[in-house]
């Protein structure tokens, strides 16, 4: 793939190479500039280039703001901007009579201002899952975020100001909604970084940290469903069934219900975790690796999950905020059930083996090796379904956590 450093230099030569020879063979500025502008090749290398001056640009944004990308983060980028390209060119098919270079100017820029949400919202989600952030870091992405809120409400108001003026239908339609969508992705996404940076103040002890990103994640969804049911009534009644919408809508519903059902789980999980996963012995300690794996440092006092690995309490509990399975072993972490807790079911359990329901402690004299063939089998059916679960659309895959 020719890398846009190299492209770049071939379109400024081509261009240039056009320009030079216009105004040598018109002598005249006027006659040069008709020729420029009607010829086609002339025209397709002048908007060439101005898409590679496009492109220039966001990589100089991405360099100051975010640095070198990791391989998470380019994996996502490049999977959210061919769905984005489909969709765009459904919108362009509704907006066919209003096709012209200054919309296609609009639609690259609008691609490209999408692609650095994108990367704001994985970086956000890094930085919240790293143990040590140097103070630069946090800086830049402060920045960041500032500067996408600005580029927002600056695009916003421009495509307001036509709508306000003509008072009808056009395409500025289409660039309000999505950057009024944009604009509230960034506002969501900084509160969520208010949030950590507080947690990270507090050393992980913040209690309500869960419940507050919980409401300004289901705020954020209801205003995103909402803006969307206003934006394709909007387009319905002008211009037709806007079919780029659909997925849009039910995915932001789906994340809606999904992001309920996750928080009742996620509560009685967490409810009374003293008593639900108790402290870690020094010889359990001693006896494992002795780090957590979610944060990678070293544990002198840790949680005990019915599994029998060992996590500090607020990593933990940070944990269950997007996934309920083990980060080790990937086994459920099922809710408290008649009031039954952790200390109870775990009598006994050694680390790495799971107890289930009905079945006794691992030291009975009992047990036999038909039991162990269907504890083992139960253990790797739940293990199936937490991979699963691991691929939710709300939440995203766990090995972006152990690839840290």
């Amino acid at each position: 793939m020719i890398r846009l450093q190299t492209y770049a230099a071939f379109s400024l030569l081509a261009t240039t190479s056009a320009v030079y020879y216009a105004f040598s063979s018109r002598e005249q500025f006027y006659p040069a500039m008709v020729y420029l502008s009607s010829s086609k090749i002339c025209f397709v290398l002048l908007l060439n280039t101005g898409l590679v001056a496009m492109c220039t640009t966001w990589q100089l944004v991405k360099r100051i703001f975010l640095g070198t990308l990791r391989e998470a983060e380019v994996e996502q980028l490049n999977e959210q901007s061919w769905r984005e390209v489909v969709e765009i060119l459904f919108a362009v098919t509704i907006f066919r009579q209003d096709f012209s270079v200054a919309f296609l100017a609009m639609v690259a820029a609008l691609l490209l201002v999408k692609a650095l949400h994108w990367l704001a919202q994985k970086r956000v989600d890094y930085i919240e899952t790293t143990p040590s952030v140097p103070m630069l870091s946090h800086i830049r992405i402060v920045s960041f975020m500032v500067f996408l809120l600005a580029v927002d409400c600056i695009f916003l108001s421009r495509s307001l100001m036509p709508l306000i003026k003509n008072r009808e239908a056009s395409v500025a339609i289409f660039f309000s909604f999505e950057y009024m969508i944009l604009a509230t992705s960034t506002v969501s996404i900084f509160v969520k970084y208010v949030f950590y940076v507080s947690d990270m103040l507090m050393e992980g002890q913040w209690e309500k940290k869960a419940v507050y990103t919980f409401y300004l994640e289901l705020i954020s969804d209801l205003v995103h469903l909402f803006l969307y049911m206003l934006f394709f009534v909007a387009i319905f009644l002008n211009y037709g069934v806007p079919l780029h919408l659909i997925r849009e809508l039910y995915e932001t519903f789906r994340s809606f219900r999904i992001r309920v059902s996750d928080y009742v789980r996620y509560r009685k999980i967490t409810s009374n975790m003293n008593e639900r996963f108790p402290d870690a012995t020094a010889d359990e300690l001693n006896a494992s690796d002795a780090t957590c794996i979610i944060c990678r440092e070293e544990m002198t006092t840790a949680k005990k999950l019915l599994c029998g690995h060992l996590f500090h309490v607020h990593c933990l509990r940070s944990w269950l905020e997007r996934q309920h399975t083990c980060p080790t072993c990937r086994a459920p972490i099922v809710p408290p059930d008649n009031g039954r807790t952790a200390s109870a079911q775990q009598h006994g359990a050694q680390p790495g083996v799971q107890l289930a329901a009905g079945i006794g402690a691992p030291g009975s004299e009992g047990a036999t090796s038909e039991n162990m063939n269907r504890r083992q089998a139960k253990l790797e059916a739940a293990a199936s379904a937490a991979s699963i679960y691991g691929r939710s659309f709300a939440y995203p895959p766990t090995n972006t956590l152990n690839s840290l």
